[in-house]
């Protein structure tokens, strides 16, 4: 039997140029041709295509995989074999999966949310938070929510429910019961991951897997109300001592730009970590955003952004939640004013 080209791929679900690049690299070439040119597959090379792929799977380049059939004329028997193995191994693992979201749905019927801890494990055998965080990552959550035991989640269980209820009664976010909610939750969060660059990550990862969102009890009308809450917080510290007028821009800018501030504490609490001075270039670059997201708050209007520089003097700004910390408002404000001093004649 001999297959063209087209023929194998449809009959194996591998696109022809993939076929086309194992033919160039050698690790696959069709044993005949026919008259008229075509690549021509026989049993051995499909058989040799079975090996390549089951090998495959166990995430070697393709050079080794080459060098593995070349030295090794590895027996089909073998590698059908090993295939045997690692189908019993999803299997188990799927197994305990299913019984694990068995333990979760329950819990979740008896209005008893899971532990961070639960909720970890179970992620990691979904395999989701492979697509989000990095094996450091999860290792630097778990690092993390051991540190707070279950305090942590206990708070964060009874905050979520008492945010439900909230919207529920149709009570607005700039409420002060919902203000004082949202600080206790920003306070929770920013303890249990003080890192903005991994809690980025955890943001996009509950923003886009729903199940992640019913394990929690958080979904993303709860989130939305949190953010709310939490510019607000930020408003009514600028309106101690700003007009209504002055912070007219604040509000859509910080609700539009809450991704992107995410975002650079986490670039900058890297560069930090490297020991990347405040006034090296890569710093510098990253704070012309700061400088044209802190302007756009405030409608590019000097004589508002000059206020609020005196008034940090006296009273610092809010780095509650969101990322900000202390460490990174001090390395910023430090390439900031090394920014200001070359700009000036």
């Amino acid at each position: 039997m001999h297959l063209k080209i087209g023929e194998l791929a449809k009959r194996t679900g591998i696109t022809v140029r993939t076929l086309h690049h194992y033919d160039d690299l050698g690790l696959l070439r069709p044993s005949e041709r026919s008259d008229a040119g075509y690549r021509l597959y026989n049993r051995d090379d499909i058989a040799r295509l079975h090996r390549i792929q089951a090998l495959r799977r166990l995430n070697l380049s393709l050079q080794e995989i080459g060098e593995i059939i070349d030295a090794q004329g590895l027996e089909l028997s073998f590698v059908i074999e090993q295939q045997i193995r690692d189908l019993e191994l999803q299997i188990k693992q799927q197994e305990e999966l299913r019984d694990r979201l068995y333990q979760l749905h329950t819990k979740m019927q008896n209005n008893a949310g899971p532990s961070l801890d639960f909720w970890l494990s179970t992620l990691e055998m979904m395999s989701v938070q492979g697509k989000y965080l990095s094996k450091s990552d999860l290792d630097y959550v778990k690092h993390q929510t051991k540190l707070h035991t279950g305090d942590l989640d206990r708070t964060l269980q009874g905050l979520a429910a008492q945010i439900r209820r909230l919207i529920q009664n149709r009570v607005p976010a700039n409420d002060s019961t919902a203000l004082e909610i949202a600080k206790q939750w920003m306070h929770a969060v920013s303890a249990a991951i003080p890192h903005p660059g991994v809690l980025k990550k955890i943001v996009a990862m509950h923003e886009q897997e729903p199940a992640i969102q019913a394990m929690s009890g958080v979904d993303q009308e709860v989130m939305d109300y949190l953010n709310q809450s939490a510019i607000e917080i930020r408003y009514q510290f600028y309106r101690s001592f700003l007009t209504e007028e002055e912070c007219q821009y604040m509000r859509p800018a910080f609700l539009r730009n809450a991704d992107r501030w995410l975002a650079l504490f986490g670039d900058l609490k890297v560069l930090i970590d490297q020991g990347v001075p405040a006034t090296d270039p890569r710093t510098q670059l990253l704070l012309v955003d700061w400088r044209q997201m802190f302007f756009e708050s405030w409608g590019n209007n000097i004589d508002v952004i000059q206020k609020i520089r005196l008034h940090h003097q006296k009273e610092p700004p809010i780095t509650l939640g969101g990322g900000l910390t202390q460490e990174i408002l001090d390395y910023a404000l430090k390439g900031l004013r090394h920014m200001e001093t070359l700009s000036r004649p």
